[in-house]
Parts: C-alpha cells; sequence; structure tokens
C-alpha cells in the first residue's frame, strides 16, 4: 500500500511540475516603442500565459548595476500574479532602468522555484535625452508616435517623458486613468504641446478637464495667411496665468500656460512653427535634488534614546544610598530625603522607558513637500526618507505611494551593504525589504498624487482659506507679490475668512524658522509673482509610510499653493 502513495505522490508531483512547466511569458513591451530614458521609471507591459491550473506565482524583475570600482547591486521588483487556467494575462508595471550596461532579468517563481525566466538587453534601447511623443500627428525625427489609447494609465510611466505633440486626437478618448496620469505629468513637470488651427474641432473637447488645460477660453476658428498660404487660424481670450510667446503679424500663434511645474503651449495652427522656442530637453527631476535631502537627513541630529544615560543615574543613585548610610546619624532626615528621590527618579525611568524612542531600534525622519495649485485636480507630494538603525536588523515599510525609490548618498545606485526588494502588493501598495547595518542609515523616496486638500481666495485684502485635510497647518503665511501676512495655524477641517493685517518682510519670516523648515524652504520654497500660501505639517498621520510597531518618526511637510 505504501508503494502504492509513493508512486500516486510522485505522479502528483510530475503532473504539477507539467503544469508549472507550461506557464509561459509571451512577450514583453518595453519603454515607449522599444525605447526609455535611463535613471528613470520605465513601464513594462509583460504577457503571461497558462495552459495549466489555476496558479499564484510571482513575478520578479531585477538589473545588476555596476560601478566603475566594481561594486555591485541589484534592483529588484516583485509582483504577485494569480493566473487562471487557460488563461492569457497582461501584467503591467514602471521599473528604474539605472545601468544601459546590464539586460534585465524576468522570472516567474513559486517561492524559491523558477518557472520561466526571460532577458531583455537594453544597449540599443536607451535615449540620451528624455523622450517626446507625438499623438495623431506627422512623423518626425527623435518622435515616438503612440495611440491614444497607448497612453500610460500611471503617471509614474511618463517618468521619461519630456514633451508629448498632440495632434488631431479627441482627448474624450482618454479614460479616467489616462486622464489623471496626464494630469500627474504636467504636474510634475512635463510640456505638452498642441497644435490646433485645423486639428481644433477634433481636439476640442466638453470635458472640463481638458478646458482648464488650454491658455485661452472661447476658442474658435478662422481662416487667416500664413507664410504666404491660407490656414485656419485659432483665436480666443487668453486665459489668466497665460502668456503669448510667439506672434505672427501681430497676431498671436501660441500661448504658454504653466500646469503646476509643467507646461501646456497652445499653437495657433496645425503644424509646429520652426521659430517656436520650446524648453531644453533637460532632466526635470535632477540627482542632485535628492542628494541634497540625502546630506539633510544625514545631518540632522537623531534622538535616539540615551540607556547609557539610565545607567549612570542608577549607578548615583547606588552611592548615594551608600554615602547616606555614613551620614544617617548625622541627619537623620536623610533616608527620607533619599527614599523621595527614588521615588522620583523611578517615576522619570519608568516613563522613559515607556516612550517608543526608548524601546525601538530605528529612528526615521520623514521630510517632504506638497504642491497645489489653485484650479488643479491633483496635488503632488514627494517625500524623503531616512531610516538611522542602532543595530543590524531586517526590516520592512508598508507604504501607500504610487513610486518609491531607493537614494544613495553617491551619484551611482549602489549599496554596498545589500539590497532593497520592493513588491508590491494586490491592494496597490508597497512593501521595501532591505537589511540595515549596525549603525548604518537608509534613504527612500516616494511620490504621489493627492487630492488637493487646501484652498483659498484673495479679495480686497480679506482671505477665505479651507483646511479640509485631517491635520491641521501650522504657522501659514500668505503671499501677494512682496508682502507676506501671518496667519497662524489653520485647524483640521476648518474653514476661515480672515483680514490681511500682520505683514511680515521675508527676512523677518526666513528668520523665524527652525533649522530644519529652512533646509527645506531654501531647496523647494518659492514665492512667485502670483498669490500663494505657505504652510507645514508635522503630524505622523500624514506620511505615506505606515509607522511600525515601537518606531520613532519625525515627519515635516512644506505646504505650498499657488493660486492666479
Amino acid at each position: 500500500m505504501w508503494r502504492g502513495c509513493v508512486c500516486g505522490l510522485l505522479a502528483a508531483a510530475l503532473a504539477g511540475a507539467s503544469g508549472l512547466a507550461q506557464l509561459k511569458i509571451e512577450n514583453i513591451e518595453l519603454g515607449f516603442n522599444g525605447r526609455f530614458f535611463p535613471g528613470t521609471f520605465t513601464p513594462i507591459a509583460v504577457t503571461l500565459s497558462s495552459a495549466a491550473t489555476a496558479q499564484n506565482f510571482t513575478l520578479e524583475v531585477s538589473q545588476e548595476i555596476r560601478e566603475f570600482t566594481e561594486r555591485r547591486a541589484v534592483e529588484r521588483l516583485r509582483v504577485p500574479v494569480s493566473l487562471a487556467a487557460g488563461a492569457r494575462k497582461v501584467i503591467s508595471f514602471d521599473f528604474p532602468i539605472y545601468s544601459v550596461s546590464t539586460p534585465l532579468q524576468l522570472r516567474l517563481m513559486n517561492g524559491p522555484q523558477e518557472l520561466a525566466r526571460s532577458t531583455i538587453e537594453v544597449r540599443e534601447l536607451w535615449s540620451e535625452t528624455p523622450l517626446v511623443l507625438g499623438v495623431a500627428v506627422a512623423p518626425r525625427p527623435s518622435l515616438g508616435l503612440i495611440d491614444v489609447e497607448k497612453l500610460p494609465k500611471r503617471w509614474s510611466s511618463y517618468d521619461g517623458v519630456r514633451r508629448i505633440l498632440w495632434g488631431r486626437a479627441d482627448p474624450a478618448r482618454l479614460s479616467t486613468e489616462q486622464r489623471r496620469a496626464l494630469q500627474g505629468w504636467l504636474v510634475r513637470g512635463g510640456e505638452l504641446v498642441i497644435l490646433s488651427g485645423a486639428n481644433w474641432y477634433e481636439q476640442f473637447s466638453p470635458q472640463a478637464w481638458w478646458a482648464q488645460l488650454l491658455p485661452i477660453t472661447g476658442g474658435r476658428v478662422v481662416r487667416s495667411e500664413f507664410n504666404g498660404q491660407e490656414v485656419l487660424w485659432l483665436e480666443g481670450d487668453l486665459r489668466a496665468g497665460a502668456r503669448v510667446t510667439l506672434t505672427y503679424q501681430g497676431r498671436p500663434l501660441a500661448w504658454e500656460r504653466p500646469i503646476g511645474n509643467g507646461t501646456v503651449v497652445l499653437v495657433a495652427i496645425a503644424t509646429l512653427p520652426e521659430d517656436l522656442e520650446l524648453s531644453e530637453l533637460s532632466s526635470r527631476q535632477t540627482v542632485e535634488d535628492d542628494l541634497v535631502i540625502v546630506r539633510a537627513l544625514g545631518a540632522l541630529p537623531v534622538p535616539f534614546p540615551s540607556r547609557e544615560l539610565i545607567g549612570v543615574l542608577l549607578i548615583l543613585f547606588v552611592l548615594g544610598v551608600g554615602l547616606s548610610g555614613m551620614f544617617v546619624e548625622r541627619w537623620k532626615k536623610l533616608p527620607l530625603g533619599v527614599g523621595l528621590l527614588a521615588l522620583i527618579l523611578s517615576g522619570v525611568l519608568f516613563s522613559y522607558q515607556r516612550s517608543p524612542e526608548f524601546s525601538s531600534e530605528k529612528y526615521s525622519l520623514d521630510i517632504g513637500v506638497i504642491q497645489s495649485w489653485s484650479g488643479g485636480a491633483v496635488a503632488w507630494e514627494r517625500s524623503w526618507y531616512g531610516v538611522f538603525f542602532r543595530r543590524s536588523r531586517e526590516e520592512q515599510l508598508l507604504g501607500s505611494a504610487e513610486m518609491v525609490s531607493t537614494l544613495k548618498p553617491s551619484r551611482q545606485a549602489l549599496r554596498s551593504e545589500g539590497e532593497t526588494v520592493r513588491e508590491l502588493a494586490l491592494s496597490g501598495d508597497w512593501q521595501l525589504r532591505f537589511y540595515g547595518e549596525r549603525d548604518s542609515v537608509s534613504f527612500f523616496k516616494t511620490e504621489r498624487l493627492m487630492e488637493p486638500f487646501v484652498h483659498f481666495s484673495l479679495n480686497d485684502s480679506r482671505l477665505w482659506v479651507s483646511n479640509r485635510a485631517s491635520v491641521a497647518l501650522q504657522d501659514v503665511i500668505a503671499y501677494s507679490g512682496d508682502a507676506l501676512y501671518q496667519l497662524g495655524t489653520i485647524p483640521a477641517q476648518t474653514e476661515l475668512v480672515r483680514p490681511l493685517t500682520e505683514r511680515v518682510s521675508k527676512t523677518e519670516w526666513v528668520n523665524t524658522l527652525t533649522s530644519e523648515r529652512r533646509r527645506i524652504w531654501q531647496q523647494w520654497g518659492n514665492i512667485s509673482s502670483r498669490t500663494g500660501l505657505i504652510g507645514w505639517i508635522e503630524d505622523i498621520n500624514i506620511s505615506s509610510l505606515r509607522l511600525a510597531l515601537g518606531e520613532s518618526r519625525t515627519v515635516l511637510r512644506l505646504v505650498l499653493v499657488e493660486g492666479d
């Protein structure tokens, strides 16, 4: 009978192995038309198929990164996948490609067992400059044409894209996810160039989100002459905050409007004028920005618990008790004082031992900036984390951010002490697994789009402001031109109307900032010619990475809101 059981188990194992072997990686699409910009998150779509029974497994993507000093590191991403029997599925995600000399490795894993593997060589796929995409426009050099249906559904997929040329395409064809991704790309620094004129009727959409992007209102098409030819010409009324960047015979030929950190350029005709100056195709997110924050985090004092101080206090207390016995005959009330001191010291030490700082073996600093714009549909939050370890330990962080990356103090994406594994949960949350050396620090950056939670308007020196967040906005400053006004704290879920009377100079205000706030302000602070608000948030509830049990964390956010 036992031989029959063994044979049955062997048959089941062989059948299972045969079923797992039928799991295949059918196709891999990388970047936009196979092109990507190094050092940015690149969209990757993997088509999987299975002829076996329903399975749960993990898709793992990795790339080895080498430095000129021959040190090595591995960037690794894991995505859980469920696949029904006989089904095909496309798994889409964004992966940071830091190196153009080493291939990408894709593996399907069932625990420690490898089910399938594929390798992608990226040596011939990279672009020296950020990508330029064309939607329904004529082919041009260095222009990657893409259908509207193929536009990304995640704003992080646009990380390596600098400009989009938009031609005869109806924006109403965009899905909700594609629309949000496009808006997120714009506020992060993208440039959308819309070629109108004869294309205006294909581009015009009654959807409010598209109309709010345009630099003009009341658009209308007329016939006009351009370079000796009759063309269809777009006219309209200039929107507040927009400007004319190019004219032809005294008539506007191109308009420009800032959208967050990005720009929308509207051209009055259906072709791109040769004398229209567009921004340089340089990366909008430099490594230096992140390195400044890494150095700032590393320079901040970390309030680790001083357990040695407790030991010294206990030793001094024991010595005090011993000495008190020598003088008890002279001062009979001394034991009573020593006992009272013991009670006080016990209370202080007991309270200190119950604090998170005493029991935790790591401390994290979380600083960042939240930017939003009047009339904008999204706000953009960037956060930088420094996780300081007292002892070597395995660590994991859970976060709800849409983009999570590892930062290194050097320009190269290397870590000598190990690797960080990013795991994307089925819920969309991220899990970071890494190893922290004794007395070391690890740096991370997160980004996410959120609903704007601060709204305001300024009329006749009276300010209306609404804080719809669940946390208070501290030390708020309103500014209009060169004038700054102190507003104080705006509690959570509060709406108020206040006259602007407490005016302060910029120098006086900066001098009131703490060292941590001043460091953030020097990096991202800006008082533009537009009306705006400046505030601060110091609340753990705003953090995008969840607080671990026993962890002590300091959270600080600079909030910048701009209006027209």
